[in-house]
């Protein structure tokens, strides 16, 4: 038997052809070494989506220039999905851009603030997000205030928030003029994007553009929760009464 043929007999232990011989050894030595890592962590995970997944394995990876960011990158043949929420080192973080291959990985913003609000049925609801007057990874943009001119042609900056946060069942109810407070100021929502980075079932970043407005008297800074008001929900007739 020649040296060829004896290379390939081993190759086939492991794979029916050269390639997935390759593949396969590839993952084996990856999977060995994954946990050795310093930057090895066990990520909290939060999904709409997937509800019953609470951990995964990951490598995570600072991007020197971006310190909001991360690289977050997956054992082989796992992954996360944009709009997820995972924790690690103390903060929350969401996931807004990804990269498949043989090993996925993905980028995640960290959450700055909470998006706050109480519901037609007088619900509190809460969810982590990212306030920023920049677009998602990027630092170097301009940002999203508008110029207005005022009677004196005094140039003014309107105030203006983009909020990135998971879509799901509760948030995509958002509607246009819903209001919010941040930093003990009130913004309302004047853009709504839902399609961008959000897949056809609707999972994903839901990404919000708000609007500085001015303070109502039900507005709670306390804890922080802006008064909106909601169209009554008809009550059921009863028809053939009469």
């Amino acid at each position: 038997m020649s040296y060829l043929e004896s290379y390939q007999n081993r190759l086939k232990r492991n794979g029916s052809h050269n390639g997935e011989a390759y593949t396969n050894n590839t993952i084996a030595m990856i999977q060995s070494t994954f946990h050795a890592s310093p930057t090895f962590r066990v990520l909290g995970v939060r999904s709409a989506q997937y509800p019953d997944l609470m951990q995964m394995d990951a490598r995570i990876i600072k991007i020197e220039r971006l310190g909001s960011l991360r690289e977050v990158i997956f054992r082989p043949n796992q992954r996360l999905e944009i709009g997820t929420y995972i924790t690690f080192d103390d903060d929350t973080w969401i996931i807004f851009d990804q990269f498949r291959g043989l090993v996925s990985k993905v980028i995640v913003a960290k959450c700055n603030h909470t998006l706050r609000w109480k519901n037609q049925h007088d619900q509190i609801l809460e969810f982590d997000c990212v306030a920023s007057t920049m677009d998602l990874g990027s630092k170097t943009k301009k940002s999203k205030d508008e110029i207005r001119w005022n009677k004196y042609d005094v140039p003014l900056p309107m105030g203006q928030l983009l909020v990135f946060v998971e879509s799901n069942s509760a948030t995509s109810q958002i509607e246009l003029n819903h209001r919010f407070i941040f930093n003990r100021k009130a913004y309302e929502v004047v853009g709504i994007d839902g399609t961008t980075l959000v897949n056809k079932s609707g999972f994903g970043v839901l990404q919000l553009t708000l609007s500085l407005t001015t303070l109502q008297e039900g507005d709670d800074l306390t804890n922080r929760i802006a008064s909106n008001r909601y169209p009554l929900e008809e009550s059921p007739t009863r028809e053939g009464l009469w």
